[in-house]
């Protein structure tokens, strides 16, 4: 297994020359397993965009372990008195977003 991935992140790193943007691509599979398994245990969790990235690298010292922030998601628990838990929510008709092919 490790060498299967070795070999993709080879052929990204120094054929497709395009590393950081691949490894950042995988990530998106990484953050739908955490929302998906937050959800399962019942936690609220969203995915930010607009985080200060260079901020929280500096915050954690990220770039002197060879690490940087690319994403943020926030997990926790809605508070019982949160009017807007429970409003409808403003959703497309599934007919509108899912095509069968």
């Amino acid at each position: 297994m490790h060498q299967t991935r070795k070999m993709f992140l080879d052929i990204r790193r120094y054929e497709q020359k395009d590393e950081a943007h691949w490894l950042i691509e995988q990530l998106y599979l990484d953050m739908g397993a955490l929302l998906l398994g937050a959800a399962t245990l019942g936690i609220d969790a969203v995915p930010m965009e607009g985080a200060d990235l260079k901020a929280l690298d500096e915050e954690f010292e990220l770039r002197s372990k060879g690490y940087t922030a690319v994403a943020v998601i926030s997990l926790g628990y809605r508070s019982e008195d949160d009017f807007n838990a429970d409003l409808p929510k403003s959703r497309f008709d599934e007919k509108t977003i899912i095509t069968k092919a």
